[in-house]
């Protein structure tokens, strides 16, 4: 590290400089994961199995291009750090493919079906220009473990905001507008102008400081981005081969992104099974309401047992509330917020862990591989994220299919309770399984203390460094 992060505690302006940019973010990522196969099936009119492959699709195209970026953004070098230009360039372009992903156009067929593919992974790829860099830059803020875990607090809570007003918003512009196409494109639009104002207070909220010659690494900086990227493509598998902590996250992500189908199912069971869309104004807002008081919780948790406790425990939580719902079914409105927020209280933690141990893998593989690289480790760490959204959305897109699923038409008994188990049963396996790849996890406050004394106490080879 050349200066470029603290050891210690970060001012608030600073701390909420950074993670109100997530804000900005999720008003796109949530748009795109609580409405954006609803949004194909019932308002653009493209069947289950074709909406999971243009889903799919683009969520290759967003897994292939983390790492690529990542690498990129390792590389970076102007006036104004590595990656805060991407944050500030990347803004008007990111709302300007958001609104053309929710405009429904005068296609039908085929043709329908390529330019939701088309329009959403020229998304994810803008997305990707402000994310990966955005999530790498918090690795270089500071070193201090706690520190980190406040600023995923904090970061899940501006997330939570995101997915807040998406979700609030949304379903008022459904309900102002006769036609859902023209509610969705106009929501749209208007969720992508508060988006890129939240993209550039963060690019002049936060400060990053200009590399010198002592923090590049000259081999892969004067190869060139291409050879470079492709480097670190090759070498990342070696990386996880010597990052066990590093390798257990991804495996957990990868089977919970897999299984997760609550979200994405909650509209059609709102739509379909609860039978009152208009239920939607206050349901889907209350899962991220919860999170707002939960992160410092969990945050808090985590600092007097450790950051694998708190996902033990709300994994635990979460799990319990899918199999009341399952069994339940709550039709009446007291018992279904009771079941929403008991379920939002333990699924909050995986966020807030996740992103609070994403960081300590990057000293660790500072120690065990004598190279940091953040936005590589943070770019294939949302490579592994979408690789699961799109297997995710093929699964759901076969599942919806032989359970007999036809949009905008009354379901069967049989239907109804096929897709209850879709719902509830799916994640249900997933986050079991995730909780087991976590009973090894060993980084703690103790441990990553010992890895900042080792790293200090080695001497640092001469020309290599951070990158």
């Amino acid at each position: 590290m050349t200066g470029n992060a603290t050891h210690g505690r970060l001012s608030w302006p600073r701390r909420i400089g950074w993670a109100m940019g997530d804000l900005g973010i999720n008003f796109y990522w949530q748009g795109i994961t609580i409405f954006g196969y609803f949004f194909y099936t019932d308002v653009m009119g493209i069947t289950p199995f074709w909406a999971g492959i243009a889903y799919a699709v683009a969520s290759f195209w967003d897994a292939v291009t983390d790492p690529v970026m990542g690498a990129i953004a390792d590389r970076t070098r102007s006036r104004w750090g590595r990656f805060r230009p991407w944050i500030l360039f990347g803004s008007v372009p990111c709302a300007v493919a958001f609104a053309l992903m929710y405009w429904t156009p005068p296609l039908a067929g085929a043709w329908l079906v390529a330019y939701a593919m088309a329009t959403h992974i020229l998304l994810r790829t803008l997305l990707t220009v402000v994310g990966i860099p955005f999530g790498a830059l918090s690795a270089r803020l500071t070193q201090d473990s706690t520190e980190r875990g406040v600023l995923a607090a904090l970061r899940v809570v501006f997330a939570a905001s995101g997915a807040l007003v998406v979700a609030f918003t949304v379903p008022k512009f459904v309900a102002l507008f006769d036609q859902p196409q023209r509610a969705y494109f106009w929501a749209a639009i208007s969720l992508g102008i508060g988006a890129t104002v939240i993209l550039v207070l963060t690019f002049f909220a936060t400060h990053e400081a200009v590399d010198g010659p002592a923090d590049d690494e000259p081999a892969k900086v004067q190869g060139g981005i291409l050879a470079g990227v492709v480097r670190d493509v090759i070498d990342f598998w070696a990386t996880l081969r010597h990052n066990g902590p590093l390798r257990l996250l991804f495996i957990a992500l990868v089977v919970g992104g897999i299984s997760g189908m609550f979200g994405k199912m909650l509209l059609y069971w709102i739509t379909y099974d609860l039978k009152q869309p208009a239920a939607m104004a206050w349901i889907l807002p209350l899962p991220a309401l919860v999170l707002l008081p939960c992160a410092p919780l969990w945050n808090w948790f985590a600092r007097r047992t450790s950051k694998r406790d708190a996902f033990w425990l709300g994994q635990g939580i979460n799990l319990a509330a899918l199999l009341a719902f399952y069994f339940l079914n709550p039709h009446a409105t007291g018992l279904l917020a009771a079941v929403l927020v008991v379920g939002a209280i333990g699924g909050s933690a995986a966020p807030i862990m996740f992103w609070g141990m994403l960081p300590d893998t990057v000293e660790y593989n500072q120690l065990k591989r004598g190279v940091r690289s953040e936005a590589t480790i943070f770019g294939f760490a949302a490579f592994a994220q979408k690789v699961a959204v799109a297997i995710n959305a093929l699964l759901l897109g076969q599942l919806l299919t032989r359970v007999g699923f036809a949009a905008n038409q009354p379901q069967g008994a049989q239907t109804l309770d096929a897709m209850l188990a879709i719902m509830c049963l799916v994640p249900l396996a997933g986050g079991i399984a995730a909780m087991l790849v976590m009973w090894k996890y060993p980084i703690d406050a103790g441990f990553h203390a010992q890895l900042k004394a080792a790293i200090a106490a080695r001497p640092e080879p001469r020309g290599s460094g951070a990158r």
